[in-house]
């Protein structure tokens, strides 16, 4: 650990050095419905048979849906217009040495600089976790600016060159840069922070934090499929925001699907409109359209009347990531309406593993860590410690098998998805926090 805590402190690390030579590349193509093993030895101009001895998985010439093949480099027309595809090498299924890059603006002095070398003291905890492996690290982090040139700049390093993975950058600007830097020296590329960037056409790209629409619609799907037997009662405001907006209109389609009515109700209202939204005899889930906790402490001033003159009625309350941050002023009353929120991360308090690893990050680098949501530190440990564990693991097979891996994150699970084939990998990963009338904390997943 002194050594991590030196590297940090130059912020140019080298972590155990490994020696990993890449083996020949090839492209990649996945199987989509109705293809034919010629149409895609065609559209590749390579004869069937090269395909088959390439992919020994295809059995009597017959190709499945969502099957990854491997097309032989050497035939691979330059003419032929197809998407763009990642090229891999083709080695032993596991690593035994990773080459890692953060490029992030340490030194821009600002607040979430800070954030950002909590971020990567999480790293280099994984790091250290998947040497006590056996894995060989060798680390480089730079101060990368927060411009398209300056990114330019520290790309200019030629030891960049033979990354295995780059975390980075937190700027979009410098996303493209980075990207294509990646796509030519076949390095898969983990944007940490930035979901702004168009993953078509970049397979080698990893969002780890996805769009807000992604993800209320990735909930949405979630929240219905488990508890479509809910009374579910949309709370309109006077002022709601583009947030609340957006998730009603995921929950309302997702319930559409299914041919579930939904209600509405007026915050305004008294409490005979607020019974007649209710369902006596299922659970009523209430959704305000709105962040804000001033619409909590409204709703649940009206529930906190409106209950025990009603027992019968039972109240569950439906929320928002930023809901996590109320818990302050509010936990007694989540436990009380049995709460939920969604998000895409979540720090529990009452579990061990939490207190545990941010005792280490203490005592590894002498200071506790921010309070924020989320929290810097943990987010880099688990995210460095999926990939690099991951890799490690799973070799040049990492984008097929990840469902694999089988990983208890502190804070952020991941669930990286191509939506489309030949583009990048979104986190799809979703959970549904519950705070239970018996004041238990559940992570649904």
């Amino acid at each position: 650990m002194k050594r991590i805590i030196f590297f940090l402190c130059c912020l140019y690390a080298t972590f155990c050095v490994a020696q990993n030579t890449l083996g020949t590349l090839n492209a990649l193509h996945q199987v989509m419905k109705g293809e034919t093993l010629w149409g895609i030895a065609h559209q590749y101009n390579v004869t069937p048979e090269a395909l088959e001895q390439a992919n020994p998985e295809i059995k009597k010439g017959k190709v499945k849906r969502g099957m990854l093949l491997v097309i032989p480099r050497q035939v691979v027309s330059q003419s032929i217009d197809v998407s763009p595809v990642m090229e891999v090498p083709v080695v032993s299924k596991a690593y035994t040495s990773l080459k890692v890059g953060v490029l992030l603006p340490f030194e821009e002095g600002t607040e979430r600089a800070a954030k950002f070398v909590e971020f990567y003291q999480g790293l280099l905890m994984a790091v250290d976790s998947v040497k006590h492996e056996g894995i060989n690290v060798e680390l480089y982090a730079l101060h990368c600016g927060r411009t398209a040139a300056t990114m330019q700049t520290a790309l200019s390093n030629e030891a960049l060159r033979s990354l295995t993975i780059i975390f980075g950058p937190a700027d979009t600007e410098q996303i493209p840069v980075l990207s294509d830097f990646c796509q030519t020296n076949a390095i898969r590329l983990v944007l940490p922070f930035s979901n702004a960037f168009d993953l078509t056409g970049r397979p080698h790209v990893f969002a780890a934090t996805a769009a807000s629409n992604v993800l209320q619609q990735d909930a949405a799907r979630m929240i219905v499929e488990q508890y479509a037997e809910r009374n579910y009662v949309f709370l309109q405001t006077n002022n709601p925001d583009e947030r609340g907006r957006q998730f009603s209109a995921a929950m309302r389609a997702e319930l559409s699907k299914r041919g579930i009515a939904a209600r509405n109700l007026n915050i305004e209202g008294d409490d005979f409109a607020l019974e007649g939204a209710l369902n006596q005899f299922k659970q009523n889930c209430i959704i305000p359209d709105n962040v804000s906790i001033r619409t909590l402490n409204v709703l649940i001033s009206r529930l906190n009347s409106f209950c025990p003159a009603h027992p019968d009625y039972r109240i569950s309350l439906q929320g928002y990531p930023e809901w996590q941050t109320y818990t302050a002023s509010l936990l007694l009353d989540f436990y009380r309406y049995d709460t939920y929120f969604y998000s895409s991360y979540y720090r529990n308090p009452l579990v061990a593993a939490t207190e545990n690893f941010e005792q280490r990050f203490s005592l590894n680098f002498h200071h506790p860590m921010q309070v924020s949501f989320p929290r810097y530190g943990t987010m880099g440990f688990d995210m460095g410690y999926y990939f690099l564990h991951g890799l490690s693991q799973l070799g040049e097979r990492f984008e097929q098998e990840q469902s694999t891996l089988s990983l208890s994150p502190i804070q952020h699970p991941f669930r990286f998805v191509q939506d489309v084939a030949g583009n990048g990998f979104t986190n799809h990963a979703v959970q549904l926090i519950h705070y239970t009338p018996s004041q238990t904390i559940e992570q649904i997943q």
